[in-house]
């Protein structure tokens, strides 16, 4: 298995915008592999669904199967390709993925955390940084996520709450990114109309 698999095309940023394909490789890297139907019954998803969605993360070549797992050749074992997958900013069709997460970040700026006893906590702050204090900053930033994604992992739960997927977004990045938002709150590029 690869440590962190790039990814490079349209077919796999489409796998990795579905809500449900994203579950379920969490839930592989938390088990380590898994059959379609032992991944619908921790998901709560229907087994024929988990199957679609596992056959889609395959043909991306975000999953692979596992033979050396399976009892006989008619049982197929999945793993995941890789322990991170990563996207670089600027990939043709990251529209597909970022869909999804600036919704909830949408969604996210608007709820109060105290509705649900959910924490949510989001941080906008502006330094004046040359280019390689900010590749530091994220450097470290990133750091910190893969600790806690490796942490939670592996001995999540401990305090005896029941464990929830959290979204963490980090984003360093100039000023000048920033969308401007029109009185409708419809994003535009910096400097349209």
């Amino acid at each position: 298995m690869a440590d962190t698999m790039r990814v490079t095309t349209p077919e796999a940023l489409r796998a990795l915008a579905h809500p449900l394909r994203v579950k379920i490789l969490l839930q592989l890297e938390r088990d380590g592999h898994g059959r379609a139907s032992d991944v619908a019954k921790a998901l709560g998803e229907p087994p024929n669904s988990v199957s679609f969605h596992l056959r889609t993360l395959a043909r991306a070549g975000l999953v692979v199967e596992a033979p050396e797992l399976a009892r006989d050749r008619r049982d197929r074992v999945w793993r995941n390709a890789a322990e991170s997958y990563a996207v670089s900013p600027g990939t043709p069709g990251m529209e597909l993925l970022t869909r999804g997460y600036a919704s909830w970040f949408r969604r996210a700026l608007t709820i109060t955390p105290s509705e649900d006893g959910r924490p949510l906590t989001i941080r906008v702050a502006q330094s004046a940084l040359s280019a390689t204090q900010a590749r530091e900053l994220a450097s470290q930033l990133q750091e910190v996520v893969d600790r806690w994604a490796r942490e939670e992992t592996t001995t999540g739960g401990d305090d005896g709450e029941p464990l929830e997927i959290y979204n963490v977004v980090v984003a360093v990045g100039p000023t000048d990114l920033a969308p401007n938002v029109r009185e409708d709150g419809e994003d535009r590029a910096p400097g349209g109309r």
